[in-house]
């Protein structure tokens, strides 16, 4: 029994002594966790900075393309503003040079018909 008490005493020695190295060193292990934890929130931060960084530069790029592209199709549609417009002044100018064809050819028409009407009295 006495080997029993002499092994249970030196447990309860060894495992107090493991507790007062704990208790001593529990603000220290504390503050390492919490450094280590701190270190790896701001490296997850920095990570989603750059992923977010990143995201952004993609964005304007995107914004930029489709104003260079918006750029080029209001060219485009002032360019065919003013294609139409020659194209319905030169419709225009037509339609009268063809009204004015066409009342020298009912004219042109008449004096044949009074010519004949002439010629076939004689």
């Amino acid at each position: 029994m006495e080997a029993l008490t002499i092994i249970l005493g030196a447990l309860a020695a060894l495992f107090a002594g493991l507790n007062i190295y704990q208790l001593i060193n529990f603000r220290s292990m504390k503050q390492k966790f919490k450094a280590e934890a701190e270190k790896d929130k701001a490296e997850a931060d920095a990570d989603k900075q750059t992923a977010l960084e990143k995201r952004l530069a993609a964005i304007e790029k995107l914004y930029e393309d489709q104003g260079k592209e918006m750029d080029e199709l209001r060219q485009e549609i002032l360019q065919l503003k003013k294609e139409k417009f020659e194209s319905e002044k030169r419709m225009i100018q037509l339609e009268d040079e063809n009204k004015s064809f066409r009342e020298k050819v009912n004219k042109l028409e008449k004096e044949v018909d009074a010519y004949k009407t002439i010629t076939s009295k004689k």
